[in-house]
């Protein structure tokens, strides 16, 4: 029996930031019978987020934009000349994360920290796991860079697990972005922030309260990545930056309200 009743996807909505009609489709229509109102809680709301979650992640996913945020890393003037405070939110599985880790690792900052998080506690289970089988075709190790393909497994059927030496980097934790930031950035604002495919799903109102979240973490000049094919909206909070075939969204003076 489905529990998507318009009461129930509004609510999932509310708390997720995700547009409604999105809801619907993952969850199909309510069961026959049901009418507007609430129907009986078959599944909890968090199984249901469950559901709803699109999960699709790989490492160094769009090229590009690894090409970028490493030259940027490398040109001195975009990063301070210490450890990077860095946030991946939605971080799904923890491909991304991993990713980041050994980019920051290879260019020598390898003392950064990495906080990974998404709403989904069995994302971030397999995330926090750091522990990966290669596969024949769709999986988490296709197209890797050049630089990176002697580190991760070539063949179908090999597994990598995160070193010790990422391991170190990286923490992860159940967060929703609609939520006040992570309290591990409380005081340490992020220097560089991913969240790719994420907002595509959002409400506008939502996609406005998640930025200025994002943003309210971030220092001046702080560098966020969205997904390669996501359009940043009207805002004063970023300006962006553009090299490489690829788009990133540099962090303004702007002040940071739920409502920018």
């Amino acid at each position: 029996m489905s529990e998507a009743t318009p009461a129930t996807i509004e609510r999932l909505s509310r708390r997720t930031g995700i547009a409604p009609d999105y809801i619907r489709d993952r969850l199909g229509p309510p069961a026959p019978g049901h009418g507007p109102g609430p129907a009986p809680a078959l599944l909890a709301d968090e199984a249901m987020i469950e559901r709803v979650l699109v999960q699709e992640t790989s490492f160094f996913r769009h090229a590009a934009q690894w090409t970028l945020l490493g030259s940027l890393l490398r040109d001195g003037s975009t990063f301070p000349a210490r450890p990077l405070q860095v946030w991946s939110a939605g971080c799904a599985t923890g491909e991304e994360v991993w990713s980041l880790a050994y980019l920051l690792q290879s260019l020598g900052s390898g003392a950064s920290r990495i906080l990974g998080s998404d709403i989904s506690p069995t994302a971030i289970r397999i995330a926090a796991r750091g522990t990966y089988t290669r596969l024949e075709a769709m999986g988490s190790f296709r197209d890797l860079p050049e630089f990176a393909r002697d580190a991760f497994p070539r063949r179908s059927g090999e597994s990598w697990s995160a070193p010790a030496s990422l391991r170190s980097m990286v923490r992860f934790e159940v967060h929703n972005l609609l939520d006040p930031v992570p309290a591990a950035l409380e005081g340490h604002p992020a220097d560089l922030v991913f969240c790719r495919n994420l907002l595509i799903y959002f409400t506008e109102a939502a996609t406005s309260q998640a930025l200025a979240r994002l943003a309210g973490a971030m220092r001046k000049g702080a560098i966020l990545v969205l997904g390669a094919a996501e359009s940043m909206r009207p805002t004063a909070l970023f300006e962006p930056l553009e090299a490489a075939g690829a788009t990133v969204w540099r962090r303004t003076a702007a002040a940071a309200g739920t409502g920018a």
